[in-house]
């Protein structure tokens, strides 16, 4: 498997938000439009259609990849009109496993995908076709192995890791997020819902970037701080 750091991941990312502003003619603001980068800039398609489900699973969405379709499932359409994030975050996730994974020279005989019941993708049924989706089962502990990385953003070398820091990075890009976190009051949760809300993801998910981008520390009592930094030099001058 490909090994990607979080640093080139960055790049790309940010490589495909500076070509759908060439396509568009005019610079980005939140919330970044990922469906136009994901039609304009890769050439995917979105389709919802009902992903068949085992009993335990939660699908959000999986990749087609000979169709350069990404198919959204309808039977979780609820949870996406109640968080619209949520919609965001599986768009970006798997446009990175299309964008950093996929061979596209050699889409007859892909590579990214291993059979079932190996490695962290298995297959699903829909309408549409054969659709590979992360491995989601809630009562198998590879499966929830993985779903811990995905929402932790473990930083590890692994393909999770790395569609998930690409995912935000296509919603957050860098610079942009650093401009207007910096403009609040970061050890507020409230400010932190409302730039999460002018961004159009998830408070979640909002946390974790600016983590990333070392804007942002959350002890284990769950009190903020500006940074790692701030909160370590709290506690070394506490009493």
């Amino acid at each position: 498997m490909r090994i990607l750091r979080n640093q080139e991941i960055e790049e790309i990312a940010q490589s495909r938000l500076a070509e759908l502003e060439r396509l568009l003619g005019q610079q980005l603001s939140p919330p970044i439009p990922i469906d136009l980068i994901a039609e304009k800039v890769l050439g995917l398609d979105f389709l919802w259609e009902p992903i068949d489900e085992l009993p335990g699973e939660q699908i959000l969405g999986g990749l087609i990849a000979k169709k350069r379709l990404i198919i959204l499932n309808e039977n979780r359409k609820a949870l996406f009109a109640e968080k619209p994030g949520v919609e965001r975050s599986t768009k970006g996730h798997e446009m990175g496993h299309w964008d950093l994974f996929i061979d596209k020279s050699s889409l007859d005989h892909p590579t990214l995908f291993d059979v079932e019941g190996e490695g962290p993708f298995v297959f699903r049924s829909s309408p549409a076709g054969e659709v590979a989706v992360i491995k989601a089962l809630s009562n198998d502990p590879e499966g929830r192995e993985l779903l811990r990385k995905m929402q932790t953003r473990a930083d590890e070398p692994d393909e999770a890791r790395a569609v998930n820091r690409y995912a935000a990075a296509l919603s957050m890009p860098a610079d942009m997020i650093r401009t207007d976190a910096l403009k609040i009051d970061r050890t507020r949760w409230p400010s932190l819902y409302r730039l999460a809300e002018t961004y159009e993801v998830t408070i979640s998910a909002l946390r974790v970037r600016l983590e990333q981008l070392g804007l942002l520390y959350v002890d284990k009592d769950g009190k903020l701080y500006e940074s790692r930094d701030a909160a370590l030099g709290q506690g070394r001058f506490s009493f």
